[in-house]
């Protein structure tokens, strides 16, 4: 195989992609992405209203000051809103008490996370959201109506359904109608918020996951030009050169764009024709070559 074949495929990937990841890709929506994200950043704010009286050890950067006593004020301005939409009748004194305790317990945690110290040790991640209380945890593994409950149902259903529930009992009297509606929306906002992050997390596990296979397959897609329910899915929609240099070629330059330093799978995978037409040094070379 020639230096000037390789070089051809190489000149025209320069950047690090994972071709395969990127042809199943198609069903991102820049704009859902853009609310997700904007709602991210309102949730997180609505979330902490409810946080403070759920979690604890929060990150040193998780909940700040500033931002405690800018939701105390958004608390007690938010009445004067809530009373035009519901009609409330009084409330206002019981209202002001519960932002009251909300900074009571933002100041808490912010001593509890001074005791921690700085985290240029190490020992604690800055932007943790917290820990779940511990009587959760005597409910993980437990089953409830033939589901069992796991740390994932805790945090996406069962604490935020706290303060809604509530929530929903204090909406019943005048008196605590506002803190009510207050605690009803931002349990609903903290499970959601919950949830985004939760599928996150778990588009973050299945992206690497789908990268390591297509990792381990694309020599049967390039070199053998196996069928996709012989590569676990993974596949090219295109069809591959006839010639075997080439196809080893381009092989060498997707190893190259997809950051490769050695493919050691593929020494317990590697047919007796790789073995006889001397290719292992090309499979495991990044440099596309012999030069």
């Amino acid at each position: 195989m020639s230096n000037s074949t390789d070089s051809l495929f190489y000149k025209y990937n320069p950047e690090k992609r994972n071709i395969f990841i990127e042809i199943h890709s198609s069903r991102n929506n820049t704009a859902l992405e853009f609310f997700s994200s904007f709602f991210m950043l309102f949730a997180s704010h609505a979330s902490a209203i409810v946080e403070v009286f759920l979690r604890r050890r929060f990150g040193e950067r998780y909940i700040t000051l500033a931002q405690s006593i800018g939701l105390f004020i958004v608390i007690n301005v938010a009445y004067g809103f809530l009373d035009k939409w519901f009609r409330l009748k009084g409330g206002g004194t019981f209202l002001f008490l519960f932002s009251v305790g909300f900074l009571v317990m933002a100041i808490i945690h912010r001593l509890e996370i001074k005791k921690y110290g700085t985290t240029y040790d190490f020992k604690r991640f800055s932007l943790s959201d917290g820990e779940i209380a511990p009587f959760w945890w005597e409910l993980i593994g437990n089953k409830f109506l033939g589901v069992q409950i796991s740390s994932y149902h805790v945090r996406v259903l069962l604490e935020p359904a706290l303060p809604i529930f509530i929530g929903g009992l204090l909406s019943f009297f005048e008196f605590s109608k506002a803190v009510g509606i207050i605690l009803i929306f931002c349990g609903f906002v903290y499970g959601v918020r919950n949830f985004v992050k939760a599928q996150k997390g778990r588009n973050w596990v299945l992206d690497n996951i789908d990268k390591k296979i297509s990792n381990e397959m694309k020599y049967d897609v390039f070199i053998r030009r196996k069928s996709k329910k012989d590569t676990k899915g993974v596949y090219l929609p295109i069809e591959l050169p006839e010639d075997k240099q080439t196809r080893t070629a381009l092989y060498n330059a997707v190893n190259s764009s997809m950051s490769d330093t050695k493919d050691v799978w593929v020494n317990d995978f590697l047919d007796e024709d790789h073995k006889s037409t001397g290719l292992n040094e090309n499979i495991e070379s990044t440099g596309g070559g012999n030069g």
